[in-house]
Formats: C-alpha cells, sequence, structure tokens
C-alpha cells in the first residue's frame, strides 16, 4: 500500500511539474510567436518571453528575441527546412512556386501546428484568400513581350485575373496589349 501511495504521489509531483503559462502570458507571447508550444517552455523562457513581449522595443525586434528564447532549448520544427516537407499536400504546386521563402516557411509553421491536413487547408484557403496574387516568372515575361512598359510590381486580384485571361487567350497581340494595358491602367 505504501509504495501504491508513493508511486501515486510521484506520478502527481511529475505530472505537474510542468509550468503552465497564464493566459496573459500566452495571449502577449503568441501575439509575437504563434507557433509557441508551452507544453516544452520552461518557466524561465515564459517569464523572458513575456518581459519582452512587454517591453517598449519593435515587433520585429520583440517576434526574433523572443523566437530565439525558444529556440535556446527547443528547436521549433517551424524552423525547418522547406525543402524537408511536401507542401503539396496542403498547397497547390503552381502557387508553391509563386511563393517566398518566407511564405513557404509560414506555411510549415501552420503545418507543424496541427496535424490534422484538413484543418490546415481550410487555414490556407483562408490567408491565400486576403493574399496579394502574383504571377508566375513566366506569365510576367509573356505581359513583357506584349507590352514592354507594363509595371507588374503592384497588383490587385483583379488586375491579375484579367492579366491571365488576356495571356491565356486566343486573341491576338493587339488585342491583348489593349487588355493588359486597360487592367493595369
Amino acid at each position: 500500500m505504501k509504495r501504491l501511495l508513493t508511486a501515486t504521489a510521484l506520478a502527481a509531483t511529475m505530472a505537474t511539474s510542468a509550468f503552465a503559462a497564464s493566459d496573459a502570458e500566452e495571449a502577449a507571447i503568441t501575439m509575437y510567436y504563434p507557433d509557441a508550444n508551452f507544453s516544452v517552455l520552461s518557466d524561465d523562457q515564459v517569464t523572458e518571453m513575456f518581459a519582452v513581449a512587454n517591453s517598449g522595443k519593435s515587433d520585429t525586434e520583440k517576434r526574433t528575441e523572443i523566437e530565439a528564447i525558444a529556440a535556446m532549448d527547443n528547436p521549433s520544427p517551424a524552423s525547418a527546412d522547406v525543402s524537408d516537407m511536401d507542401l503539396t499536400a496542403y498547397v497547390p504546386e503552381w502557387r508553391l512556386n509563386e511563393m517566398t521563402d518566407a511564405e513557404k516557411r509560414e506555411v510549415v509553421a501552420l503545418v507543424n501546428k496541427d496535424e490534422n491536413p484538413d484543418n490546415v487547408r481550410i487555414q490556407l484557403l483562408k490567408d491565400m484568400e486576403s493574399a496579394a496574387p502574383n504571377l508566375t516568372t513566366g506569365e510576367m515575361q509573356a505581359v513583357k513581350d506584349i507590352v514592354p512598359s507594363a509595371d507588374l510590381t503592384v497588383l490587385t486580384t483583379e488586375q491579375v485575373n484579367k492579366i491571365r485571361a488576356a495571356i491565356y487567350g486566343s486573341d491576338e497581340d493587339t488585342e491583348k496589349r489593349s487588355v493588359i494595358e486597360d487592367a493595369l491602367s
């Protein structure tokens, strides 16, 4: 009986030894480090991260410092090399080709955050709806071939859709040029 009580007490002590961050700490930290895994962070790390989150530093500095604190003893899976993961299960290949490395790292972070692929796809679709669309390198070259003076630096979704319709349409180049110029004006 004594062994059972000792084992139960030991198990209870070990189960509660992990630091539980308060709601305020979690909210402040996740504002700058959304991928924070509080189950693996020590109480010292949480305290230090909370202090940084409430400091007068810029948001970029806070994010960098908090991520560095988290990585000290707990390398984040979100910092994994993007090439280590097949993201085509979550994002169409054509969209992956137009994403920057930073955008791909955000996808990796989201994938690591939720193991359910359907939840990840839903979140990615929501994020992609609000994301600025990009023309592929080939599409930009096709536009430049038709309208050499075209400024393709900042485009709306509507502009991208009109440009794509023009370059993939069966119209003559003069008609394509007119549609593209109209879309860019």
